[in-house]
């Protein structure tokens, strides 16, 4: 019978080195703030070290929600390095595992943007590199966790509603209270796009509240941010601008940018409900530009479709002509609409003859609310 150490090659000592917790930040973060140009071997060597990898992939999850543009180009440049790096990292299954926490950081980051066939495709490699390690299970959960949140952002909610307990379950059964608040919360969010209002509501309320889940504040902003919504398609517009206030700290305090964009979108719907037509318009053009900051093209463009037909109704057509140019080259290269849509092809025309078209927006609105 073969000995163990036959079977299994383990490392001698004289080939490992220890490095600190500081040191190893230290390092991540050389390599982080390196320009693609300047990562030379005194910035690349230590990724060699797995506890140096490990702080670099905590670095860039930590930031997929502030800096999503920055992050996919960054967690793609390191996978890259990984997949051509030939000495093992670590001893047993940590290269492996690495390509996959690289993977999944880059397909969070690419969903948050919008791009959705570079999702899939990360999150295949992710999910490829993960089941050769050692108890995949939580990992493997994370990413379809990923996967759920894509299909709610193609408004398949019924496959999310039907096959999130099972990864609700492996988050459960591993301990993982910030990931099982992820999966309430996209239950309740399905549950709100498919107009189950009253259900949505009530797991909403739960999340903002509920005692195992206070230290989660991005979820708890979250939670708020959407009962607004809530409360504001209900006609309570007064209760509806309480829960956004609300929100808005714990949104600030998380960085979630893109949460805030979100909430001053519906800030906006809600001012314009109320007839605070110039507070609305505001609204919406902020939340434009915070899109834009962290590089989420397509929302920005869907959300300057709302606002042209928001500034149409205002009796300001210059405006509008103005968000509808700088939206239709981002919907067309996106691939918002299928090709030879009737309604972007009439709102093209129109807009080069500097004449905005009311009903060409407002059909190109409807269907991009309901398809992006």
């Amino acid at each position: 019978m073969p000995s163990s150490g036959n079977v299994l090659r383990f490392r001698t000592r004289a080939e490992t080195t220890n490095v600190s917790p500081s040191l190893a930040s230290a390092y991540a973060k050389a390599y982080l703030d390196a320009a693609p140009a300047n990562e030379t071997a005194e910035v690349l060597g230590p990724l060699g070290d797995a506890d140096v990898l490990l702080s670099v992939c905590n670095l860039l999850r930590d930031q997929v929600n502030t800096s999503p543009a920055e992050i996919s180009e960054k967690a793609s440049r390191l996978h890259g390095w990984l997949v051509g790096t030939h000495p093992a990292v670590g001893f047993f299954d940590e290269r492996e595992y690495f390509l996959g926490e690289t993977a999944l950081t880059a397909g969070a980051a690419f969903r948050l943007l919008g791009k959705r066939d570079e999702t899939e495709r990360w999150l295949d490699r992710a999910d490829a590199s993960f089941r050769h390690t050692l108890n995949p299970a939580a990992s493997l959960a994370r990413v379809a966790y990923v996967r759920l949140t894509l299909r709610f952002d193609m408004r398949r909610y019924d496959d999310v509603l039907e096959l999130l307990p099972s990864v609700s379950l492996t988050f459960q059964k591993v301990g993982m209270p910030a990931e099982l608040a992820k999966c309430h919360f996209l239950e309740a969010m399905a549950l709100k796009d498919l107009g189950r209002d009253e259900e949505a509501k009530e797991k909403l309320e739960y999340l903002a509240c509920a005692a195992e889940f206070d230290c989660e504040n991005a979820i708890r902003g979250m939670a708020l941010l959407n009962l607004g919504d809530l409360q504001g398609r209900a006609g309570a517009f007064e209760a509806a601008l309480a829960s956004y206030a609300l929100a808005n700290p714990l949104l600030q305090s998380t960085k979630r940018y893109i949460a805030l964009a979100d909430l001053k979108g519906m800030v906006g719907d809600t001012l314009q409900r109320m007839g605070r037509v110039d507070q609305s318009l505001a609204a919406y053009r902020e939340s434009i530009q915070d899109y834009l900051s962290v590089g989420a093209q397509t929302r920005a463009a869907y959300l300057r479709v709302v606002l042209a037909q928001a500034l149409l109704e205002a009796g300001r057509p210059n405006e509008a002509e103005w968000e509808i140019r700088h939206a239709i080259p981002v919907i067309s290269t996106e691939r918002m609409v299928p090709e030879g849509f009737a309604a972007l092809s009439v709102l093209g025309e129109a807009v080069r003859q500097r004449k905005a078209d009311p009903k060409a927006l407002s059909e190109l609105r409807e269907y991009l609310q309901a398809k992006n």
